[in-house]
């Protein structure tokens, strides 16, 4: 009876330090686990909305912005005589950060519904939960004009030269804009040479 009980004994150990054996090896401190950090999830935006290029005013613009803890963290602007509207930084403080194996990301969303059609004017997924400088060059002037097609289109990705960064919008962007996918609403075209102009549809 004590050999099957210090049999039994050794492989709960054995259970225990394969546990903790990764834990360790990642520098991980199980209290930690339980520590906050703090997640960035949008810089700040500020936006124009135009119809036809004349300002659209008091339009309801909303961001949704939601981190892997399911939560949809809700923001609303109205636009301002001029079409302009503003969204200030934000972050939260969440544990999850902490877990091993935690592939942390943001969903980003910034939409309007004029006359009851929903518009992207951002759609983008922010990956890590640090400020991606690149994200938050874009999103200093968006430019929209609630007639635009939407395109995906990529922009650069300073940590990787080799794959670019990828977002969805009606908005436009002089420089760091390579649209690819061009929707009208009943169909799709293949952008060719980043070229708006230049459009093949997709059969």
């Amino acid at each position: 009876m004590n050999k099957r009980l210090g049999l039994r004994r050794r492989l709960m150990l054995l259970v225990l330090l394969a546990m903790a054996y990764p834990i360790h090896s990642h520098g991980v401190d199980m209290l930690g686990w339980f520590k906050k950090k703090e997640v960035f999830l949008s810089s700040e935006v500020n936006g124009v909305i135009t119809k036809n290029g004349s300002p659209v005013a008091n339009l309801a613009v909303t961001r949704s912005l939601m981190y892997i803890d399911g939560k949809d963290r809700i923001d609303v602007a109205i636009t301002d005589s001029e079409g302009h509207f503003y969204f200030p930084r934000k972050t939260i403080r969440s544990s999850i950060p902490n877990r091993l194996f935690s592939e942390d990301h943001v969903s980003q969303q910034i939409t309007i519904e004029p006359e009851g059609e929903l518009l992207p004017l951002w759609v983008a997924n922010h990956v890590g939960i640090t400020e991606i400088p690149e994200f938050s060059e874009k999103l200093s002037l968006i430019t929209c004009d609630v007639v635009d097609a939407q395109v995906d289109f990529g922009f650069k990705n300073n940590n990787n030269p080799h794959l670019d960064h990828m977002a969805s919008s009606i908005c436009r962007w002089q420089a760091d804009y390579k649209p690819i996918w061009l929707y009208d609403g009943e169909n799709e075209y293949r952008v060719n040479n980043y070229d708006l102009s230049d459009l093949t549809k997709r059969k």
